[in-house]
């Protein structure tokens, strides 16, 4: 799982793990692009202003709804191999709650926690690189947001790999050394 702030490279660094590894025992998946026409609109949606929901609460949820939608395949590419994700669910934990956006519509953290869990729960990740340096600007990305990641690291310091600032090259050999060092490299 790739995760963290907008603008750190993270497609970049997808791009360059594809590049290295065996396609037929791999399945990439951006979230919540997802598999389907449906995810794939209604994440492009969500990009677009004047498109997208006003209300935090329902621009996550409709990001839920595209995960829900996709589960099903990510089980599947789980099941028959390994599974990149360029988002997982700490993406909408931090942008919608830590974020602020969810909490403002009065839905408590646990309740949102549990409804996120609830959806994500056939995905146990081995590992999840987080980026957290943007190359550029970005509004998405508040204090809270970063903050919000900060947490989930501390929360999960098995599972969380925060990867170093750095050209995309060395960023790459970073990940590719991480990964073969945890022996996730079979492909």
């Amino acid at each position: 799982m790739f995760e963290g702030l907008d603008g750190t490279g993270k497609s970049t660094q997808l791009r360059m793990l594809r590049s290295v590894v065996d396609e037929g025992s791999v399945v990439f998946a951006h979230m919540p692009t997802g598999f389907v026409p449906f995810t794939r609109r209604v994440s492009c949606a969500l990009e677009v202003d004047g498109e997208k929901p006003s209300s935090g609460l329902a621009q996550q949820l409709a990001h839920l709804a595209c995960h829900a939608e996709s589960m099903e395949h990510l089980v599947d590419a789980v099941e028959a191999g390994a599974l990149v994700l360029d988002r997982w669910w700490w993406s909408t934990f931090a942008y919608g709650w830590y974020g602020g956006s969810v909490e403002q519509s009065g839905l408590s953290e646990e309740s949102f926690r549990d409804l996120v869990q609830t959806i994500w729960h056939p995905i146990a990740p081995s590992l999840v690189f987080v980026l957290l340096e943007p190359h550029q600007l970005d509004s998405s990305n508040t204090d809270g947001v970063e903050a919000g990641y900060y947490t989930l690291i501390q929360q999960n310091p098995d599972l969380a790999v925060v990867v170093p600032n750095d050209t995309p090259a060395r960023t790459h050999d970073f990940v590719i050394e991480t990964l073969s060092r945890r022996g996730l490299t079979d492909w």
